[in-house]
């Protein structure tokens, strides 16, 4: 597949050998700590070791507050703004050591904007988006826990006091002192701040040093005789496999959130939950924040997700929000082409039959008759030449779609017999409502078309219809197209006419619409429809596909703690909720450059294909032999 992305951005790759967090296969927090207990002063780097940032390059968040300051380009003034600082440091006083008051004096002189001002604006950013390193904040109690002397050396341009009050923020408290560059006219990189720590400490203890620049941390503090751990950086490890062609400042805030988590070294995950969380997560959360606007700004009374695939973005939106109404609703493919059968022979005789004929693993007439409460039918398939245990397949697809055809008023006839039902759920579904907004995966919106037709025309319950989609793939659907056209459908990633080069990407590869559901199923069956009771009515599901909802619990795990990590990390930054969905697919765009990982890990998962809940006669196609079938 040709990837017309990489062709203007440098190529990264996912890791493919297992779970990413198993990377740096840290020691535990204990083991880390017990090796510290040895020294009778501890001494710790601040930030990217007791403290990270959630940008993948410490100057992304110049960006943030660059935005506070309402000044365009900020980020590049900014950094030259700290380089002149430092030449001028170097000029002034024979070192490069500089305070944040140093630099915003160069920033108030090109910008106007008073010093002061930028300085507290910065200095607030980093102590909103900074928090404890979960795997050291560990270390750091069971070395308190012991009563042993902590101290803090860092390299940096904020004064001890900001610094200080950032640590005691992030549970960081009780540190017999902490040596910062800015105030010490001396760096670790010069041993200037080792030093300055020795003569504090007194002569005659034993010192270790933990950080994770391998010059200023580890080597400096060895060459005046201190011990030194190393620290990976979890950014520095992350980085390489973070997808690539994101827009600056999403990427990095996305980059720096996966970073940190993964990376730490608090804990190891499962592929399946880093499935989620590295390739799902940024996407759910985008595509509800995108549903939450899009409700707000057409006036939407109430929101439906269709199941399954509405499942996870039902739990997503209403842990982000609270001010709009909202409800799971049964439905499926085989639910709206049903119960909208009056209106979609096409439908019906291409996914229930043609699709039938080219799956893996056939099935019998009977089944599908069975499957569509169509059984009584089977007494005319002798006039067809059929039989009832018959395999639908390519050679005889014709003939069945005639019997159907030349049957088209029974079939109609028979499965309109629940109408009435249909129309009751939805009337209690949309009561008191002039417009909802019917949300599902893609993807040509059959489900959403479904629905408006019924209650817009079929019904006329005087409600309007609003169909999202977060993606929308059928090259020659022109009903799809003018519906997106008349926006009766709103599309969050791509269509024919939006981001069409992720269309052309999606399209290019079969399957891909499986692979992204994944982020997406339910642990239980998929809905086939309603049945009248003595009582009222009950819904029908299709056999459930156990085997797999071990493994979906652990995606949508991995993607709920993306979001609440994210939604906890920049809390104060609405703005940085508003992920394009261009943005949302580049990570899902990153791990099918190679499939190895779906086919290792996601092989095994089995898919129900004969639409009936009767286990005895269903059939189950795995992700393997749907791989292997498209050479994948």
């Amino acid at each position: 597949m040709v990837d017309s992305l990489n062709s203007t951005v440098s190529v990264k790759f996912p890791y493919l050998d297992g779970s990413e967090s198993t990377v740096l296969n840290r020691p535990s927090a204990l083991d880390f700590a017990r090796e510290l207990l040895d020294y009778d002063v501890i001494s710790f780097d601040v930030f990217d070791t007791l403290l990270l940032r959630p940008f993948a390059e410490p100057h992304h968040l110049f960006m943030v507050v660059g935005d506070k300051l309402d000044c365009v380009n900020f980020m590049s003034i900014r950094m030259k703004a700290e380089k002149e600082a430092r030449d001028r440091a170097e000029v002034m006083k024979g070192n490069r050591e500089v305070s944040i008051y140093d630099i915003y004096e160069f920033i108030e002189q090109k910008t106007g904007i008073q010093g002061q001002y930028g300085v507290q604006a910065e200095w607030q950013t980093e102590l909103e988006v900074c928090y404890a390193n979960p795997y050291m904040k560990d270390v750091f109690e069971i070395l308190k826990s012991q009563n042993k002397k902590i101290i803090a050396i860092s390299d940096m341009y904020l004064t001890k006091s900001m610094i200080v009050q950032m640590l005691d923020k992030a549970g960081f408290g009780g540190f017999f002192d902490v040596f910062v560059s800015s105030e010490n006219n001396g760096s670790k990189q010069d041993h200037q701040l080792f030093k300055k720590a020795l003569q504090k400490l007194g002569k005659d203890i034993r010192i270790v040093h933990v950080g994770e620049n391998i010059e200023s941390d580890i080597k400096s503090a060895q060459e005046l005789g201190l011990a030194a751990r190393y620290y990976n950086n979890v950014h520095k490890t992350g980085n390489q496999y973070r997808a690539d062609g994101m827009s600056e400042l999403i990427a990095s805030t996305y980059s720096g959130i996966v970073n940190m988590h993964l990376h730490n070294g608090s804990k190891q995950y499962t592929p399946y939950y880093e499935y989620g969380f590295i390739y799902g997560g940024l996407y759910i959360l985008g595509y509800c924040k995108w549903i939450h606007d899009y409700a707000k700004q057409n006036h939407i009374d109430k929101i439906l997700f269709l199941s399954r695939d509405g499942d996870i973005y039902h739990k997503v939106f209403n842990f982000l929000n609270s001010d709009i109404y909202n409800e799971y609703v049964y439905w499926s493919r085989i639910a709206n082409m049903k119960y909208t059968i009056e209106k979609n022979r096409y439908d019906f005789l291409n996914r229930m039959v043609k699709q039938k004929a080219s799956g893996i693993l056939k099935i019998t007439i009977k089944c599908l008759l069975e499957s569509l409460d169509l059984g009584e039918m089977v007494d005319l398939l002798s006039s067809y030449q059929l039989k009832e245990d018959d395999l639908i397949h390519k050679d005889n697809v014709k003939i069945i779609q005639s019997f159907f055809v030349e049957n088209w008023q029974f079939v109609v006839k028979k499965l309109s017999e629940d109408d009435e039902i249909v129309k009751e759920y939805f009337q209690n579904l949309i009561q008191g409502c002039k417009k909802v907004a019917v949300v599902d995966v893609g993807w040509v919106g059959s489900g959403g078309a479904g629905i408006k037709y019924l209650i817009e025309d079929k019904w006329k319950l005087n409600c309007e219809v609003h169909s999202l989609v977060a993606g929308c793939r059928h090259s020659n659907h022109t009903g799809n197209l003018s519906q997106i056209m008349k926006k009766e459908i709103a599309v969050y990633i791509f269509s024919r006419m939006y981001n069409r080069n992720l269309y052309d990407i999606h399209s290019s590869t079969k399957h891909l619409n499986i692979y992204f559901e994944l982020f997406t199923q339910a642990c239980y069956p998929s809905f086939s429809g309603f049945k009248k009771t003595e009582d009222g009515y009950k819904l029908t599901f299709d056999v459930p596909e156990v085997e797999n909802y071990k493994i979906i619990k652990q995606i949508h795990n991995g993607i709920f703690d993306f979001v609440k990590l994210y939604k906890k990390t920049f809390a104060n930054y609405e703005y940085l909720f508003n992920i394009s969905g261009y943005d949302a697919y580049m990570p899902f765009r990153m791990i099918i450059k190679d499939l190895r990982f779906i086919r290792k890990y996601f092989g095994e998962l089995s898919f129900s294909r004969g639409v009936i809940a009767d286990t005895e006669n269903q059939t189950f196609e795995t992700l393997t032999e749907l791989m292997d079938q498209a050479g994948q």
